[in-house]
C-alpha cells in the first residue's frame, strides 16, 4: 500500500529549517549524495557521508516522512551502474529510513577507451530499444529486492530526438512501461519534463499523459524552467508554469497510486526565490491535491 504523504520539498541546507515545520510540507526528498563527499578508490569514487551534514538534515527534518530522490546511480549506463551510489544508499537506509525512493530514467557514465569510467556531465536519454529495457528492467528488479520499498523512475526531458527505436517500444513512454513490466518497479512521472518535451519536440504533453501508466504512479513532480539556445531547459530554477498546474489537475484523478506531489528547486534558485514564493507553490500544489486526489 503506498501512503498518500501529500506535498514535498526537497532538503536544501541553505533554506530556514521554519520551511520544513511551516505546515506547507507533509514530507521531505532527500537528495543522498548531497550530504556526502566523494573520494578516489582505485579507478573508481566512494561516497562518505559528512555526519554534521547528515545530522542537520535529519534535525531539521525530524517530523516528516523522508523520501529518497538520487542522481547518481546511471542506471542506464551500458557497462553498468554507479555501485558507489548502491553503497552509499545502503548506508543511508539505515541512518535514514525512506518511504520509498527514486532515480532517473537515463546514463551519465560511458566507459573511456582505457577502461575507466567518464561523466558525461549530463544526463543523457536511454533509447528505447528492447535491449535497454531488458537491462535497466533487471537492474530496476534488483533494486526492488534489495530495498524493500518502493523503487521508481524518472521519466527523462530529451534534448535529442533520434535515438534507435524499436517498433515494439516506439518512444520513452514505451520503454517505461517495458521496464516496470519486467521490472516490478513504478513511475515518478515528472510533469515538467513532459514539457519540456512538447515544447522541444512539438509533442502534445496532454497526449502523452493519455499514454503514461498512471495507475503505476507514485510520485509526481512539478517545476519550473527556462528557454536556452532554442530549447526549454528543465532546470528547477523558476516558479511552475502555467501549463503543468494544468498537467497536475489532470493528472492527479487519474493516478490512484499517487503518494506525493513534488515542488523541485535547485539549491542555488531556490535560495534566489525566496521562502515566500517557494510557500505560494506549495500552497498551490496543496489546493490541487485536497482537491483533485483520488482516495
Amino acid at each position: 500500500m503506498i501512503p498518500a504523504l501529500g506535498i514535498g520539498f526537497p532538503y536544501i541546507a541553505e533554506l530556514p529549517t521554519e520551511l520544513y515545520r511551516s505546515g506547507l510540507v507533509d514530507f521531505v526528498e532527500v537528495t543522498p549524495e548531497s550530504l556526502c563527499r566523494q573520494r578516489s578508490v582505485g579507478e573508481g569514487v566512494a561516497f562518505e557521508f559528512v555526519p554534521e551534514q547528515l545530522e542537520r538534515a535529519r534535525r531539521a527534518c525530524a517530523s516528516l516522512p523522508a523520501v529518497v530522490h538520487g542522481v547518481e546511480l546511471s542506471i542506464g549506463s551500458a557497462h553498468g551502474w554507479n555501485t558507489a551510489y548502491i553503497d552509499m544508499l545502503d548506508e543511508f537506509q539505515s541512518a535514514w529510513p525512506f518511504v520509498w525512493h527514486s532515480e532517473h530514467l537515463g546514463y551519465q557514465t560511458i566507459r573511456g577507451e582505457d577502461g575507466a569510467t567518464l561523466e558525461v556531465g549530463v544526463p543523457l536519454p536511454v533509447p528505447p530499444t528492447k535491449e535497454a529495457a531488458a537491462m535497466i528492467g533487471n537492474r530496476a528488479g534488483a533494486i526492488c529486492r534489495r530495498y524493500g520499498v518502493p523503487f521508481l523512475l524518472e521519466n527523462p526531458a530529451y534534448y535529442i530526438a533520434d535515438l534507435p527505436v524499436d517498433d515494439e517500444i516506439i518512444d520513452d513512454i514505451g520503454l517505461v512501461n517495458a521496464i516496470m513490466d519486467r521490472s516490478g518497479c513504478h513511475l515518478l512521472l515528472d510533469l515538467h519534463n513532459i514539457y519540456c518535451n512538447s515544447l522541444n519536440h512539438g509533442i502534445d504533453p496532454f497526449t502523452v499523459l493519455d499514454r503514461a501508466p498512471l495507475d503505476r504512479v507514485v510520485e509526481i513532480h512539478v517545476a519550473g524552467g527556462a528557454s536556452r539556445d532554442g530549447f526549454w531547459m528543465d532546470g528547477h530554477n523558476n516558479r511552475v508554469p502555467a501549463e503543468v498546474w494544468k498537467m497536475l489537475e489532470y493528472t492527479l484523478p487519474r493516478a490512484p497510486r499517487a503518494g506525493g506531489v513534488v515542488f523541485e528547486m535547485l539549491d542555488d534558485f531556490a535560495v534566489q526565490l525566496g521562502v515566500t514564493a517557494i510557500g505560494e507553490e506549495l500552497e498551490r500544489a496543496g489546493e490541487i491535491w485536497r482537491r483533485t486526489k483520488v482516495n
